[in-house]
């Protein structure tokens, strides 16, 4: 849920920055404005209808192929094993913070978050149905990532996640989503303070918010931030070659360290969500620390299900 007094000129313009989406969208490309404070206003508006997959549409063709194959070969790159494992593992989070969140929230753990705990409570809900639909969607399983659809992605899951974040604020008192980000976005006046060939600056004004000056550049028939189209080549070529470095036996290096944490967390999840009180869940959090704090200092790692131990057996 957005929070109170963001930059929402600046929120809309990063969903273009963070954007991974293609394919079936509400927006064609003859529909995208060809000026620049139309495209900012043209995308906040169908954001603010529930469409994030118009913000792939708003930008450049050679962008859009970038993040897909990017996308690709970092699928290609990840270990099967543990990237089923660890979404095995969100996924069992997923249902046990949903069904286990009065235990969270009457834990020593929360009561210790003294200036967080109105936060928290009430983006539990939000939060929770977030990861629920995220690891439940296409990219938990690592085939569908590699030939994923990311415009379908965001036309589905990302317009869900919307609806969520929605619904789950029209719960609360503050109703931020509507009040705040929904005002702020469909109130936004945007103004042309200069253009000249393939360049523009914006003055972005929202509702209770500080004007912002935005530098924006034309790249194949599409407005995007300056920033982000001096940097795109070079964070891409980098992100490419990380990628390309990667290999299995850099993979092998690693795994057997990242699937016994995921199993030891697992396990945590397993013993959490068979607790039925917060005391219960207390003591659990504090074996799982120590068991982490004993690794890390060299001694071996607390068993998550060992039972409590027995007085000295006589000898045979």
């Amino acid at each position: 849920m957005t929070q109170k007094n963001f930059p929402t000129s600046l929120f809309i313009l990063a969903l273009a920055i963070v954007a991974a989406c293609g394919g079936q969208t509400v927006a064609t490309a003859d529909q995208i404005p060809s000026s620049p404070d139309g495209t900012v206003r043209f995308v906040a508006e169908k954001v603010a209808d529930g469409h994030p997959e118009v913000v792939w549409e708003a930008l450049p063709k050679t962008y859009q192929t970038d993040i897909n194959e990017l996308t690709h070969l970092f699928a290609t790159k990840v270990d099967g094993e543990v990237w089923d494992k660890s979404f095995g593992l969100l996924r069992k989070a997923a249902v046990v913070l949903q069904d286990k969140k009065d235990l969270f929230l009457g834990s020593q753990m929360f009561a210790m978050a003294e200036d967080k705990q109105d936060e928290i409570t009430d983006n539990w809900d939000t939060g929770t149905l977030v990861l629920s639909t995220l690891v439940n969607s296409e990219i938990g399983n690592l085939k569908t990532l590699e030939t994923i659809d990311w415009g379908h992605f965001m036309a589905t899951t990302g317009a869900q996640l919307m609806q969520v974040a929605k619904k789950a604020s029209a719960d609360t008192e503050e109703n931020d989503y509507e009040n705040e980000f929904l005002r702020k976005v469909k109130g936004m006046d945007i103004e042309v303070l200069e253009q000249a060939d393939n360049t523009a600056k914006l003055k972005i004004t929202a509702p209770d918010e500080e004007p912002e000056e935005v530098q924006m550049t034309q790249v194949e028939g599409r407005w995007v931030p300056s920033d982000m189209a001096e940097d795109w080549d070079k964070n891409v070529a980098e992100a490419r070659t990380k990628l390309e470095e990667i290999t299995p036996e850099t993979i092998a290096q690693h795994k057997m360290q990242i699937m016994m944490m995921v199993g030891m967390a697992e396990a945590f999840v397993d013993q959490v969500a068979q607790a039925k009180t917060s005391e219960e869940f207390d003591q659990m959090l504090q074996g799982l620390l120590g068991g982490l704090l004993g690794g890390a200092m060299g001694g071996p790692p607390a068993q998550m299900d060992a039972a409590p131990a027995e007085k000295d057996a006589p000898a045979e």
